[in-house]
């Protein structure tokens, strides 16, 4: 099924199919929604209870409202989703940036849903990921668009995107989309370091 995320700049519906195992890699400015979009998706994935998701953020806290266990990126130290039946599992890593190579081949790419965020730029500059096939959408904002965005707009890529990037305006998300702070978060999702 495709989850409509946004529209592109020529007016086309923009969107996440998750019939297929193809990445979906989101890059954008900060502020743009990247981690707002997957959290998003993530909750749609969540809705079915036979499905569950693995979601490693820098931010983990921000993803405790959701019915998954949210990691630091540091943690991705052994391959996910191998245990995982076909069609249950979805992986998230928000802010891939915080990865080096050696941990994304731990991901199930072209196996199980994956959904990345970046901010692109020199993080991506050479990295093996984008040598497999995924799909890329850089999340701009009409309003307030800076010239880099003003660009795109008007139809020009963005130099520090990866090339084949579809520009596309996210839709408006509701509260439960937005990341979760920690006072919000159900009791236990979040420890004190004492």
């Amino acid at each position: 099924m495709d989850v409509r995320i946004g529209t592109t700049v020529d007016g086309q519906a923009a969107g996440f199919d998750t019939r297929t195992a193809r990445p979906l890699l989101l890059v954008g400015d900060v502020g743009r929604g990247k981690t707002t979009t997957a959290r998003y998706l993530t909750r749609w994935w969540l809705a079915n209870t036979r499905r569950h998701a693995h979601v490693y953020a820098q931010a983990p806290s921000e993803w405790a409202d959701l019915r998954c266990e949210p990691e630091h990126p540091d943690q991705l130290e052994n391959p996910v989703g191998r245990d995982c039946g076909p069609g249950a599992c979805l992986v998230v890593v928000d802010d891939m940036d915080l990865l080096d190579d050696s941990r994304i081949s731990f991901l199930p790419l072209r196996r199980a849903r994956t959904i990345l965020t970046s901010h692109g730029g020199n993080s991506l500059a050479g990295r093996a990921l984008l040598d497999n096939e995924i799909d890329c959408l850089g999340l701009v904002r009409p309003d307030h668009a800076d010239p880099a965005e003003a660009a795109v707009l008007d139809g020009q890529g963005r130099l520090d995107w990866p090339i084949g990037t579809v520009a596309v305006i996210p839709d408006q998300r509701g509260p439960m989309d937005f990341p979760c702070h920690r006072w919000q978060a159900p009791a236990g999702a979040w420890a004190v370091a004492r």
